[in-house]
């Protein structure tokens, strides 16, 4: 017969603390294995009960938090997305432009009334004459208005840029940066190009059937600029005959002499605009313009029917020794609206107002 050896006290406790770990060990891995069959059993987890916001509860940063707000921006009945921290908006509204951030190195914009007078006070009409004539306002408001006619339904008004980059600030700024340029060919519409579209719109919503021509004759060669526009007004006059009216549109660029950058502004209907300037070519530097007076006729019933609508909205007339094309045509001028300090906002505002009175004064005088 074969003994069986007996254990010692040792021995038998060895054996006993590797059953205890192999036991403990095989609960553990069967607990693991469970774990998905009991995720599915639960109910699905909500990101927030009783309207509160996922951010409302102590979640760290990632994880189930960005589970939980993706949850809960995701319509009713649409599939669930993951979460993107810089997805793109739906659409432009979901994020507005955000305002100019001034840095140390912009310089400021100063505003100023230049008509002249004050709101409190009554509007009159001033020019600033740069030539030997002399030149009285009252005198050419007096005259009979040069031209008559029916408005029809054929173009009446032509609206040309002969310095079509010319730009203006975004709204919202009185700063711009050192070294600029405040011309911006490759986007109209921070231009007097948009003005122009914003002019001939509303003109032609008062009745006044109107062309623009859009494009910018100052970029190919600057010191061309008004040949080449020129050209486009002669062009447009034997194309629609029935024009009579042209305004050249422009922006003005006014620096005092501390060389601080000074905008042109009022206030009309409680709100800041810019304030424009009509302005008179003559012949007074040689070239041929011998209907300038007529000219000048136009501008002074249409300075005091501006005056009249918009108190405070027109600066003097600028009388010029140089043509600026308006030979070409009797109802021609150079109109600023703003300068470069203003904002593209404030122009559209002076141009609105502009439009209203000239509109009113080409049915009161011409269709008279």
């Amino acid at each position: 017969m074969k003994l069986r050896r007996r254990l010692t006290y040792t021995q038998r406790q060895k054996i006993k603390k590797r059953a205890v770990l192999a036991v403990a060990l095989a609960a553990v891995c069967g607990a693991f294995a469970a774990v998905p069959y009991i995720a599915s059993a639960l109910p699905e987890f909500k990101a927030a009960k009783d309207g509160a916001a996922a951010e409302e509860f102590d979640f760290p940063l990632g994880g189930v938090a960005a589970f939980a707000v993706s949850r809960a921006e995701t319509p009713p009945g649409a599939p669930a997305a993951p979460y993107e921290e810089s997805a793109a908006p739906t659409e432009e509204s979901d994020y507005p432009a955000p305002a100019p951030q001034r840095r140390e190195t912009d310089l400021p914009v100063y505003s100023q009334n230049l008509c002249w007078y004050s709101r409190d006070e009554s509007p009159g009409l001033f020019v600033i004459n740069r030539t030997d004539y002399t030149v009285t306002p009252e005198k050419y408001l007096a005259e009979p208005f040069p031209f008559h006619g029916a408005i029809t339904d054929k173009p009446l008004v032509l609206i040309v840029h002969t310095h079509g980059s010319e730009s203006y600030l975004p709204g919202g700024c009185d700063f711009y940066a050192d070294g600029e340029t405040f011309r911006a060919p490759d986007d109209p519409a921070q231009t007097v190009v948009h003005i122009g579209d914003v002019l001939c719109e509303r003109l032609n919503e008062l009745g006044i059937p109107t062309l623009h021509d859009r494009t910018m004759y100052d970029t190919e060669n600057f010191n061309k600029a008004y040949t080449f526009s020129g050209e486009a007004v002669k062009a447009a006059l034997k194309e629609h005959p029935s024009i009579k009216f042209v305004i050249d549109l422009h922006r003005d660029s006014i620096f005092n002499s501390d060389g601080e950058n000074v905008k042109p502004l009022t206030e009309i209907n409680g709100e800041e605009c810019a304030q424009i300037m009509l302005v008179v070519g003559t012949d007074g530097g040689g070239n041929y313009h011998p209907d300038w007076r007529t000219n000048m006729t136009v501008a002074a019933h249409l300075q005091q029917t501006v005056n009249d609508f918009y108190p405070t909205l027109a600066r003097p007339m600028n009388i010029r020794t140089a043509a600026f094309n308006q030979a070409l045509c009797r109802g021609s001028l150079l109109l600023e609206c703003g300068s470069c300090g203003n904002t593209v906002t404030e122009a559209e505002r002076a141009v609105k107002l502009f439009a209203e009175a000239y509109a009113y004064m080409i049915k009161e005088e011409y269709e008279r």
